[in-house]
């Protein structure tokens, strides 16, 4: 089973409305809906709980109580401009929250993830699908 962090936002609720639909197995979404709506999230399939993925307790309370064997992260704030403006807003919910999120996993023993991030690094793009070897235009960050 997996867990789906962020999954009632665009990027998430998409990934679990595709999974969903090809695996046909259930997910486990985690959202704290500051920027998802559970309303985007299917009626089935979904067992969906609303915390920050940086309460440990129930982060790891949920990796034990579900057969989870991989997080699928997209739990992050995502606005080039607004972290800019508030830039350590983003540092507690990208790093100190994804560093907890990290942290439950290790108690609970689930060792795989898969770290969505955003492809604006990468401008446009001179081949796909994009890997950690395409050249970046840091440039795109800065609008």
């Amino acid at each position: 089973m997996i867990l789906v962090t962020g999954g009632a936002g665009y990027i998430g609720s998409h990934f679990v409305r595709t999974y969903l639909a090809q695996k046909k197995e259930e997910l486990v979404v985690v959202d704290n809906l500051s920027e998802g709506h559970k309303s985007a999230l299917p009626q089935k399939g979904v067992h969906f709980f609303q915390h920050d993925i940086g309460d440990l307790l129930a982060m790891e309370a949920l990796l034990t109580r579900f057969p989870i064997n991989a997080v699928v992260h997209f739990a992050a704030s995502a606005y080039v401009g607004e972290s800019q403006s508030d830039p350590f807003k983003y540092f507690n919910n990208n790093v100190v929250q994804s560093l907890r999120l990290f942290e439950a996993m290790e108690r609970a023993g689930v060792r795989r993830i898969v770290f969505s991030s955003t492809c604006a690094t990468y401008g446009n793009p001179k081949y796909f699908p994009l890997d950690e070897k395409h050249p970046q235009n840091l440039s795109m960050c800065m609008e």
